[in-house]
């Protein structure tokens, strides 16, 4: 029943059979019993749909998109099915930071009553190993709004039914739809929190993951992101116009840069660069 279930943990699942059940033990073993979770088949045509469907039962749903939709459409879809008070999102090929996430996730929770959005931290796993932590001074809705540490919907942990209040949804078939998604979720949240401890652990330019394919589309998409910032800022309170507008100028000025990258990876036939963390700072 709903009342037991704390965490709907989400895995969107796409031709990544080598990576899937790694991440789905990595969500099994933890030692916080009350979630379940929702993994999305989405259209997979190698054996990803053979290797979750061993672990479906009452906790662990699957659904099966038929055909490709997409990331953004798989997540809507699941958070339509989803049971429980907070939604954790996680890519299918990566982890669960360790055993004890989901309990040091609660405890964080637990300290404040209906928060809306909880920042913690991620673990890279390649290139520099890094660990980004959220702290106090990184997670006010002014530094999230100038900056996020870390776009990825995963190092965060969402109320659902302040998502589904404010019908805050992925855009769909496009690229960067976990920025739009973080932003207008920070603008629009009423009560946030954070825990300075990394939640997953996330291994970069797998190749053929999403953002190591090098394409037009991964080009344009970077416009329509800041077509939806911008819409974002038309919404806003005034007292946060100046922390969006800011965000929109940095990642305005950056774009020849990425678009430099993406068509240079396209022209020799090479994956996408890892490109370079954002760390934006105010601009009055």
């Amino acid at each position: 029943m709903k009342k037991d279930i704390c965490f709907s943990i989400i895995i969107s699942a796409y031709n990544i059979e080598d990576y899937i059940e790694r991440a789905i033990n990595s969500a099994l073993g933890q030692d916080y019993e009350k979630f379940e979770l929702i993994i999305v088949n989405d259209g997979s045509t190698d054996r990803t749909n053979d290797k979750i469907r061993k672990y479906e039962n009452d906790n662990v749903i699957i659904i099966d998109n038929g055909k490709n939709k997409g990331l953004g459409a798989s997540r809507n879809i699941a958070v339509k099915r989803a049971r429980g008070d907070y939604i954790l999102y996680l890519d299918g090929d990566d982890t669960m930071y360790d055993n004890h996430t989901l309990t040091r996730i609660n405890e964080v929770l637990q300290k404040k009553e209906k928060v809306d959005i909880a920042f913690f931290g991620v673990k890279y796993i390649g290139g520099s190993n890094a660990t980004y932590l959220s702290n106090a001074e990184n997670s006010t809705k002014e530094a999230r709004l100038t900056c996020d540490i870390f776009f990825g919907v995963p190092s965060k942990c969402w109320r659902t039914e302040f998502l589904k209040e404010n019908h805050i949804t992925f855009i769909e078939d496009m690229y960067y739809e976990d920025m739009v998604y973080s932003m207008k979720a920070t603008l629009l949240a009423q009560e946030l929190t954070y825990g300075e401890f990394p939640i997953f652990n996330y291994y970069r330019n797998r190749p053929g993951s999403i953002m190591s394919s090098p394409n037009i589309k991964r080009c344009t998409d970077m416009y329509k992101m800041l077509a939806h910032m911008m819409e974002l800022y038309e919404m806003a309170p005034e007292e946060y116009k100046k922390y969006i507008l800011s965000f929109i100028k940095n990642e305005t000025s950056s774009v020849p840069m990425r678009l430099d990258c993406i068509l240079g990876a396209m022209k020799e036939n090479k994956l996408s660069p890892v490109l370079p963390k954002r760390n934006y700072k105010l601009i009055e």
